[in-house]
């Protein structure tokens, strides 16, 4: 296309959007959706991911590793052209962007780094959200951009999706719009047909759980692999668990974490990268948050509780939630959730449901005294009871 062909396109775009048109329909519904939420004088996209964090989401992206070299090409395609290329994830982040000279100022002036949030919602209509709320290959021209800090740009974006449909992210090249060439579109197309052909076969199957045992003998297994964790590690995980989106300053000094005693960030944030890079990246940042499916012991045991089924809460029940933790988040989901299941236990429990609690407390007598109440003289049931009493009274 000539410059004359890229001017006059320019100018039709620009006019119907005075008049509150667009030339391409979906841009018109794109530009809709984005005039309640966005201001289009927004002069960048957020940023909000730690370096490590996409750094280490990158690494476990399954474009990466479909290892056709992404990385080079497009990097070879950026700099031929004075374009910037960019690799998502499935929710419109970067995780990685290479750039000629030119491109790239201008790509860090707006945002459009590793961290940064190009979907729709973030950015505004862009070709990478297009391509992520449709699952089609997306071209946004000039004007056609909703933010005007980008409407000096042409993207050109096709998403990337394994075997099952599911979205795994974009790949794009963006340049100026007066040197805009059909070669960068093509080269996006054929790149994403071939990363898609050469994903890990493993990327098709279920995503990979976070198991937190927390009660009696702390542990943690991901994707079925046992995690190396200490006490630390585990109250960091159990807190984003049980807790949810914690700031950087709640994990430090207020009612998660570590309360009152002295932690630095940096070594708040060097425990979560350690754990981000155990998860495969799945922490989220600002707020510290967990982006894989989890399951809790703890929570389970609860659920059973609450649905009336006593026996199983009972014997789901292996002791209480991080009983070396002196967390303050743990200490209070300790009392919480040991109190509902003790009074639920004196108030209907059998005495094989409060002599498995009393293994736990051994020195609660009022629970022993239960057991003791509601086992038939002639049970062992009834002889363990008033044995494991008589050692509670003992001074």
């Amino acid at each position: 296309m000539t410059k004359g062909n890229l001017r006059t396109r320019r100018r039709q775009i620009e006019s119907a959007r005075s008049s509150g048109q667009a030339v391409v329909p979906e841009i018109g519904e794109s530009w809709s959706r984005c005039s309640p939420v966005l201001d289009a004088g927004a002069t960048t996209a957020p940023v909000d991911a730690e370096p490590d964090e996409v750094a280490q989401r990158w690494e476990a992206s399954p474009i990466r590793r479909s290892d056709v070299g992404l990385e080079g090409q497009l990097t070879q395609a950026a700099d031929a052209g004075d374009l910037v290329a960019a690799v998502t994830d499935e929710e419109g982040r970067i995780l990685w962007s290479s750039g000629g000279r030119t491109m790239q100022r201008a790509a860090e002036q707006v945002g459009f780094v590793p961290g940064g949030r190009w979907d729709e919602t973030s950015a505004g209509t862009n070709a990478l959200g297009l391509a992520l709320l449709t699952g089609a290959p997306a071209t946004v021209f000039s004007a056609e951009h909703w933010c005007e800090s980008v409407q000096d740009w042409v993207c050109w974006s096709v998403p990337v999706r394994d075997r099952t449909g599911r979205s795994l992210g974009v790949i794009d090249l963006s340049g100026r719009w007066d040197t805009a060439t059909p070669l960068a579109e093509i080269t996006v197309a054929a790149l994403g047909r071939l990363v898609e052909s050469n994903l890990p076969d493993h990327d098709a199957a279920p995503e990979a759980t976070l198991r937190l045992h927390l009660l009696g003998r702390p542990s943690a297994t991901f994707g079925g692999q046992p995690l190396a964790l200490g006490l630390r590690q585990l109250e960091l995980l159990a807190a984003l668990a049980l807790e949810g989106p914690c700031s950087l300053e709640q994990l430090q000094m207020q009612m998660h974490v570590y309360g009152d005693r002295p932690v630095s960030p940096a070594t708040i944030k060097s425990e979560l990268s350690h754990l981000r890079h155990l998860l495969g990246g799945q922490i989220g940042s600002r707020p510290y948050r967990l982006t894989v499916p989890v399951q809790i012991d703890v929570l389970t045991v609860r659920d059973l509780l609450h649905a009336g089924d006593l026996p199983g809460a009972t014997a789901a029940y292996e002791g209480s939630l991080l009983p070396e933790s002196e967390a303050p988040f743990a200490e209070e989901q300790r009392f919480v959730f040991d109190v509902s299941l003790r009074e639920s236990l004196l108030a209907r429990g059998t005495a094989t449901e409060l002599l498995r609690f009393a293994a736990v407390h051994p020195y609660d007598e009022a629970v022993l005294e239960q057991a003791v109440a509601r086992a038939t003289p002639t049970d062992p049931e009834h002889h363990e009871a008033v044995a494991r009493l008589d050692l509670a009274r003992r001074p």
